[in-house]
């Protein structure tokens, strides 16, 4: 009986400690362990957190998704929600249980253990009291034990687009005193904090920056973030400006001052410290330090149309335009351009105030910014830097290097000139004065693109008068004491052209004289002054030479007769009259004669004679393509046949060579222009021409036989071709003789 009682007793409390000590832990919830009973830690340091199963909290924590058996009475569960940290924000982990820190530091290193969810392992692993360096990233949940940590939620480190977010780190090495900045640390642009103080990171201002338009997973208990957001209530004296990127515009190039470095050595004389590469424009000033860069103004510039990052502790950027600029010597209110300092000149010529405007034209190469900066704009390395916009360093250039050079060169040139000399100078004075500021800005390397000097005007109207009787006194002693002068080199010019006019006449008359004899030369003489007689004005271009041409043959020989008879009585010696070839006499022919050829069916056309002077010998034209129309080329054939009982038409006969010109008298072309060719009187000599009408109508064409040994001109025949634009038959020349016209 008294087994069965103690079996029911034991089956009651081991049901009871089954039910009493099954654990589930809900969704979302970690369970937390203490243990009520048993001995302690030896460790002091796991007082009331242990990381084995002795009395106090349990550094191991239940999670939900299965069921735990724990001993009733003994061990005690606390469910508590788990960690979660929003997106955008992060987890500042502080540590209630761990080891004292050690070096004087404020935050407890990184040991892996699960995101801070392991405790067991945190506290094993050496894990320290305090703020941990490690941060929990946003966007998730954690189990953490909440007796263990306790875990801060802050917001992500922010830097808008378009600016910097600088770095003073709170924890680290001390830096030595001689250095500006902290040690530079790969750390994952600080978001690795045991990265930055394993690697030696050091407190104070860091070389590195943030750039614009990202988020960061920063510490704040170990770095603190300078951004536009928050730059008001930082105590470094920055300002928004400070935090912007540096843009250099288009037309400018950057003269950089770096404000840490190695000192420039005392015997350079060039105040401009040499190029450092490596650093991308500065963007890595640690590789700059590194590679023994110099503090001062830099050699290497930045380009334009680029926008750089740049930290405003290690840099300071002046622009200086490389475009080309006009500087304007006039009155103009206050500003801040580079020719501010440059007022309207006024210079004193005998007791008068003349005024005048000057403007210069100039380019900087990007070459020579650098040293213009350091000799005129008394940047120090001292403060901040960033993007310092001030016109002021080539305010200064233009003034004490142009703005000298104008007032010394007046100086110069009023002290030695009268006004009238001075304002009749005016062309070298402006050709002097550029040379001088050509001068000037090239011993600067500054490249001088022009000088415009304007008008001088006097100050006070009423002068005016006074400087022009002035001017009009001195200019009449002037002209009195150069007039007699003048006139005799005008004279002694006159002279001398009159004996070269005689000359070159004389020397072209004997040539003419000896070349082509007296009579003839004296026959041209006459006819060129016919040449300028006015004519009727239906007579084409209206000058004597066209109205000769349209004199028939005859009318001409008896004009150039009478001409010569006029000069026979006048004591000039007529010229031989040249004999005409045997057989040939001067009267008139009865014509040429046209055949057209080349189609079913021939028509004989004739052509009018203008002049010959032989009846004896017919020319003969055949014309060898049908149908010619406007820019299309037909061909003819002419010939020559003596007639019967002429000399050349014997068979054993001397047949000279007769040269044919050929001109088109309507808008054509007619080739070629001459051609030789023989008589023969079974025509099996003669010469092909192209014709070509340029519009359709009636063309006229003329074609002159001349004896080649003695020039003798023996016959001269026309004819007309009717262009068409059909291209249809048509009548090819006139069927009967028409009105002659021409010549």
């Amino acid at each position: 009986m008294l087994t069965v009682v103690a079996l029911v007793i034991l089956f009651a409390v081991a049901a009871w400690v089954g039910l009493a000590g099954r654990v589930v832990v809900p969704a979302d919830r970690v369970g937390i362990v203490s243990r009520r009973y048993g001995r302690t830690h030896p460790d002091s340091a796991f007082k009331h957190v242990t990381p084995t199963g002795t009395r106090g909290v349990d550094a191991r924590t239940l999670l939900p998704g299965g069921v735990h058996w724990l001993t009733p009475v003994v061990h005690s569960v606390e469910f508590v929600p788990r960690v979660h940290v929003p997106t955008g924000m992060i987890g500042v982990v502080h540590a209630f249980e761990g080891r004292p820190r050690t070096d004087r530091r404020t935050l407890g290193h990184h040991v892996e253990c699960d995101h801070f969810q392991d405790g067991q392992a945190f506290l094993l692993g050496g894990g320290e009291q305090g703020v941990q360096v490690t941060t929990l990233a946003g966007g998730q949940s954690y189990y953490v034990n909440t007796r263990l940590f306790r875990v801060e939620i802050r917001p992500r480190t922010f830097v808008p687009p378009g600016t910097i977010g600088l770095v003073h780190a709170k924890e680290g090495a001390v830096r030595p005193p001689d250095q500006r900045f902290g040690r530079h640390v790969e750390c994952c642009d600080f978001q690795d904090g045991q990265a930055f103080l394993s690697g030696g990171g050091e407190q104070g201002r860091q070389l590195g920056i943030l750039s614009g338009g990202a988020y960061y997973d920063i510490n704040p208990e170990l770095f603190e973030v300078i951004t536009v957001d928050n730059v008001a209530a930082s105590r470094e004296g920055l300002t928004d400006a400070h935090l912007q990127e540096i843009a250099i515009a288009d037309g400018y190039t950057g003269v950089v001052v770096t404000l840490d470095g190695a000192e420039p050595h005392t015997d350079a004389t060039d105040a401009v410290a040499p190029a450092v590469w490596g650093h991308r424009g500065f963007r890595l000033p640690w590789v700059f330090l590194a590679n023994g860069g110099q503090q001062g103004i830099q050699e290497e510039t930045l380009s334009g149309g680029a926008a750089y990052a740049l930290n405003p502790w290690f840099v300071r950027v002046i622009p200086v335009p490389t475009r080309m600029l006009i500087l304007m010597w006039h009155d103009k209110p206050e500003s801040d351009t580079y020719d501010a300092d440059l007022g309207r000149i006024t210079v004193n010529v005998q007791g008068f105030d003349l005024a005048v405007t000057l403007s210069q034209t100039l380019r900087i190469p990007r070459g020579v910014a650098p040293s213009l900066v350091s000799q005129f704009s008394g940047t120090s390395t001292s403060g901040l830097g960033g993007l310092m916009d001030d016109p002021a360093p080539l305010r200064r250039f233009v003034t004490r290097v142009l703005g000298v050079s104008v007032t010394g060169y007046f100086a110069e040139v009023t002290s030695t000139h009268s006004v009238v000399e001075f304002l009749g100078s005016y062309q070298d004075i402006r050709r002097e004065l550029a040379e001088r500021l050509t001068h000037a800005l090239e011993n600067w390397g500054v490249e001088a693109l022009g000088t415009s000097l304007g008008s001088f005007t006097p100050k006070d109207p009423s002068l005016l008068g006074s400087l022009k009787e002035k001017f009009i006194e001195e200019m009449r002693d002037e002209n009195l004491r150069l007039g007699p002068r003048d006139a005799r080199l005008d004279d002694l010019i006159d002279v001398y052209r009159s004996r070269a006019e005689a000359r070159r006449a004389t020397l072209e008359l004997t040539t003419e004289a000896r070349l082509l004899g007296r009579d003839d030369t004296a026959l041209i003489r006459m006819v060129r002054e016919l040449s300028d007689f006015e004519v009727p004005d239906h007579i084409r271009t209206g000058d004597i030479a066209d109205y000769v041409r349209a004199l028939p043959m005859t009318t001409v020989q008896d004009l150039l007769t009478r001409i010569r008879e006029l000069h026979r009585d006048r004591g000039i010696a007529p010229a031989p009259r040249r004999s005409l070839p045997p057989g040939i006499s001067g009267s008139d022919p009865p014509g040429g004669v046209w055949q057209a050829a080349g189609g079913a069916s021939s028509v004989t056309l004739h052509a009018r004679d203008v002049w010959s002077s032989t009846s004896h010998c017919h020319v003969r034209l055949t014309l060898l393509d049908d149908f010619p129309t406007p820019e299309t080329t037909v061909r003819l054939l002419l010939r020559v046949i003596p007639g019967p009982d002429h000399p050349w038409a014997a068979p054993q006969g001397d047949r000279p060579r007769l040269l044919l010109v050929a001109v088109p008298l309507t808008p054509a072309t007619l080739e070629p222009a001459t051609a030789l060719l023989h008589p023969s009187p079974q025509g099996a000599h003669g010469v092909e021409f192209t014709f070509t009408a340029h519009h359709p109508g009636v063309h006229v064409a003329r074609f002159t036989v001349v004896l080649e040994h003695t020039g003798t001109v023996l016959q001269q025949v026309e004819t007309e071709l009717e262009i068409l634009d059909s291209g249809h038959p048509g009548d090819l020349a006139a069927p009967h003789a028409p009105p002659l016209r021409g010549r």
